[in-house]
């Protein structure tokens, strides 16, 4: 069975990079999307010594006003590239703009949204994230305009990933967003 590969895909000036939380010390750099989308397979391959077969999973990212949102390019990445533009929308409003790039830096000292459906699960998402000290905030879509946040971390320490424990509930990696969210917004107290 193939391995699956993280890569983030990133426009930095007048070059694009890609790395891999799955291949620490690896990074590519290219003058174009198009060269970067050619020598990406080599220098992956190159990294695993072509022993190992992989398949990759890659995840754009782009700057908007301070923060990096991160969206999928998978199936779903019309609805994730929907959810990016209301996080650009939220941005726009300056009180809001603070709060979110006042959201914990990824191990790169990036504020990284990422797009996160509803389906997506927590491993899904740790397995874009270094695992010594990296932080990434899920923006999952609700209702019409709103959008629900968390940030998630990884521990300093270097542990791997399991689950996550949010508001006294611990999900396993193979727990949805969606069900994270539910637990969220469900009552904790009754008053009577």
């Amino acid at each position: 069975m193939a391995r699956t590969i993280a890569v983030i895909v990133r426009c930095d000036g007048d070059s694009w990079a890609a790395w891999s939380p799955q291949c620490p010390g690896l990074a590519v750099i290219q003058p174009t999307a198009a060269e970067l989308r050619n020598a990406l397979p080599g220098a992956l391959a190159g990294y695993f010594d072509g022993h190992e077969a992989f398949e990759t999973e890659v995840h754009l990212e782009n700057e908007l006003r301070g923060v990096a949102v991160r969206v999928a390019q998978d199936q779903l990445r019309w609805e994730r590239h929907l959810l990016a533009e209301r996080i650009a929308a939220a941005l726009g409003v300056e009180e809001q703009a603070q709060a979110m790039r006042s959201a914990p830096a990824s191990s790169l000292g990036d504020i990284v949204y990422a797009t996160v459906l509803p389906a997506d699960t927590i491993g899904w998402l740790t397995h874009q994230m270094d695992v010594d000290g990296d932080a990434i905030t899920v923006a999952l879509p609700v209702a019409d305009e709103l959008i629900w946040t968390t940030t998630l971390a990884s521990a300093a320490d270097g542990n791997t990933y399991g689950g996550i424990e949010y508001g006294g509930i611990v999900f396993p990696a193979t727990a949805t967003f969606g069900e994270v969210m539910q637990a969220d917004a469900a009552p904790r107290h009754i008053r009577v």
